[in-house]
């Protein structure tokens, strides 16, 4: 990967982190324009979109990555903000795939049960909820 998508990706995120949503789009769809590989920068310019209320061109750009991923890590870290961004916009059970999917590599669990947990929450399924808060809280 190049220094040059690396500085776009380290200022997109400070922009982020700061809420300034429009640099954050700007300079992380730079960074991914030039390395469409860089996983971080696809799951942070997904989150930008998704603050700014354009849930589904998030969850586009991360579908778009998922056959791009370096590794399992990477494809789970897409795989739970997709249901991040889905259960933002409204999509429930592509969440709740999504949120499956995740799940699969170790190391996600906590996340996936909280996230898991918001899905059931919506759709008032309130004991699956509270098995999922459960996870999510035993789960280091």
């Amino acid at each position: 990967m190049s220094s040059v998508a690396r500085r776009y990706y380290e200022r997109g995120r400070q922009a982020l982190d700061t809420g300034d949503l429009q640099t954050a789009q700007e300079s992380l769809g730079a960074a991914l324009e030039l390395a469409p590989g860089f996983g971080n920068a696809r799951v942070a310019y997904a989150v930008a979109l998704a603050k700014a209320g354009d849930c589904p061109r998030a969850a586009a750009i991360l579908r778009a990555g998922l056959p791009r991923a370096s590794s399992r890590i990477s494809a789970a870290a897409m795989y739970a903000t997709l249901g991040d961004v889905l259960t933002l916009g409204g999509d429930f059970f592509g969440a709740e795939d999504a949120f499956g999917s995740a799940g699969q590599t170790p190391g996600f669990e906590a996340r996936v049960a909280s996230g898991l947990a918001r899905v059931h929450a919506r759709l008032g399924r309130y004991r699956e909820m509270a098995e999922a808060l459960r996870r999510a809280a035993t789960t280091r």
